[in-house]
């Protein structure tokens, strides 16, 4: 029994000195003229001994993936990491001008987990230094998280803005319509008031109107200027019936007025276009 308790210490030994960690982690490199340079890192740590690769320049045409080898030193959670050779690169450039880092690094934040912070120093093949600074690296997964959530915030204020030309659209469907005797316009209302703006769009020429909403006077022997005239009104619920009509030509016939009607934010634009005692009608349905 004795024996066979050893021998699964031993295995059970065996397994937690086996055990492997990996590293994955995005950010950036700052160098000491504070240009900035994308930088990831993926990594693997077995027993204090680290593999795995960098890539410098992310997503750019100077893109370059390099072999990475180092150590991990448990007690201090730092990481002494160098870049052996390049794997890859997209860069034209000479690999005699490559620059490669060795870097000092420490686990951050909450539980030591939430950065990766520390130096770095580069050097050319001949062991020339060529740049020095920091890096300030996150979990790759959390910095995707982040953007899948601001992708998605971009998408719903995208969508916001979409609906909103639909409507103006709609808008500006109703504001190019000639309202004359013989047509008649329909709208569905939600607020339970009305803003009305009128005024003369063309060369002010004495053109003068009456409006009527359910049969009470709103205006009447008003004449149109190119100032915006505004009043409000209280709508009942169901039909609501506007008049618009000329009490004259005008020196200038016929006689034209533009009107907005405000629904809170949805706008309807049109024009008037009458001679003396005619009427353009508007009905409103108020739900």
């Amino acid at each position: 029994m004795k024996n066979i308790l050893s021998f699964l210490f031993f295995i059970l030994l065996i397994k937690t000195n086996a055990q492997t960690n990996t590293f994955n982690y995005l950010g950036t490199l700052l160098i000491n003229n504070n240009q900035p340079m994308t930088f990831s890192l993926e990594l693997t740590e077995k027993n204090g001994s680290i593999n795995g690769f960098s890539i410098t320049n992310i997503e750019t045409e100077n893109e370059t993936k390099s072999e990475v080898k180092g150590i991990y030193l448990k007690n201090s959670k730092t990481l002494k990491i160098y870049e052996k050779s390049i794997i890859y690169t997209k860069s034209k450039a000479p690999l005699n001008s490559f620059c490669y880092l060795t870097m000092s690094l420490n686990f951050t934040g909450k539980f030591n987990k939430k950065r990766l912070e520390g130096t770095f120093t580069g050097n050319f093949l001949d062991s020339t230094k060529c740049a020095e600074g920091k890096v300030i690296l996150m979990p790759k997964e959390k910095i995707e998280r982040k953007i899948e959530k601001i992708e998605r915030k971009i998408e719903k204020i995208e969508r916001k803005i979409k609906t909103k030309k639909s409507s103006s659209n709609i808008d500006n469907e109703i504001s190019s319509i000639l309202i004359d005797n013989q047509k008649k316009l329909e709208l569905n209302w939600k607020n339970k008031k009305l803003k009305l703006l009128i005024w003369d769009a063309n060369n002010e020429d004495g053109d003068r109107i009456k409006i009527k909403i359910n049969e009470k006077a709103a205006l009447y022997n008003y004449e149109t200027t190119n100032k915006k005239k505004q009043f409000s009104w209280k709508l009942k619920k169901g039909e609501n019936i506007i008049s618009i009509t000329a009490l004259n030509n005008g020196t200038n016939p016929p006689n034209t007025s533009r009107i907005q009607l405000i629904d809170k934010e949805k706008k309807y634009e049109f024009q008037t276009q009458l001679n003396k005692g005619e009427s353009a009608t508007i009905k409103i349905i108020r739900k």
